[in-house]
């Protein structure tokens, strides 16, 4: 049975579950072209949280926020500074996102809500950075990490958030050009050009495929809310 032939709860879970799966792959690849640091590095797995939560609402947008966050968890947390156990603040915090998001979506513009939605986020990582900073031996959670990880979230956020707008405003060329921007800067940075180029070439395809699986998504949503307030009207 093809996914597009299911309807409903089923249809939305099961494609929560692929931008989910997305998410990681993009987070994996982003990973590869910003090694600032062991626990600090590009992470595009929120785009795919942004995406659904805009798309399907607070609670899809939660699970493909904690579905999308496990290679960060893997990487940050398994192999990295937290632990497994500790770790699963990363989980949660973008699982909170997502559900955020989803509740902010259709009350104000999109870039709007995403940027709001992550502040929950961003606050509670401070808070779980702090205290990795008591339980962890002095000196593995300095303010260089936290601050770069502080800064290197809202950076992607912003950015997200206005590859979304332009998306739901069926924007493609604006979307298309400021993608290429990021991509040459990310470029420019980086010395190794052949890893770079392939690797920029991954999240694009990527990112378009899990665009295909969204937007039509995002019109039928919007479109919905449009009939309900004429409805509305007319009452």
């Amino acid at each position: 049975m093809s996914i597009f032939n299911l309807k409903g709860n089923n249809k939305k879970i099961l494609i929560t579950i692929a931008a989910g799966i997305m998410g990681n792959l993009l987070a994996y690849l982003s990973s590869l072209l910003t090694p600032m640091h062991p626990q600090i590095s590009f992470d595009f797995s929120h785009l795919a949280t942004f995406m659904i939560a805009i798309a399907l609402g607070p609670v899809y947008g939660f699970l493909a926020g904690a579905i999308s966050s496990i290679q960060p968890y893997i990487q940050y947390s398994v192999l990295g500074i937290y632990g497994p156990f500790f770790g699963l603040a990363i989980i949660f915090g973008k699982a909170m996102t997502g559900f955020f998001c989803g509740l902010l979506r259709n009350k104000m513009p999109t870039f709007l809500a995403i940027n709001l939605a992550y502040i929950p986020e961003s606050i509670f990582t401070l808070g779980f950075s702090l205290l990795m900073r008591i339980l962890l031996p002095a000196g593995t959670m300095s303010w260089e990490i936290i601050n770069g990880i502080l800064m290197e979230g809202w950076v992607e956020v912003i950015i997200f958030s206005f590859i979304i707008d332009n998306v739901v405003r069926k924007k493609v060329i604006e979307t298309a050009v400021l993608m290429l921007e990021i991509f040459i800067i990310m470029f420019l940075v980086h010395k190794e050009f052949i890893h770079t180029l392939l690797v920029l070439l991954l999240i694009t395809l990527f990112t378009l495929i899990l665009f295909e699986f969204i937007t039509p998504l995002i019109k039928k949503n919007y479109q919905e809310d449009k009939d309900e307030k004429i409805d509305i009207d007319k009452k």
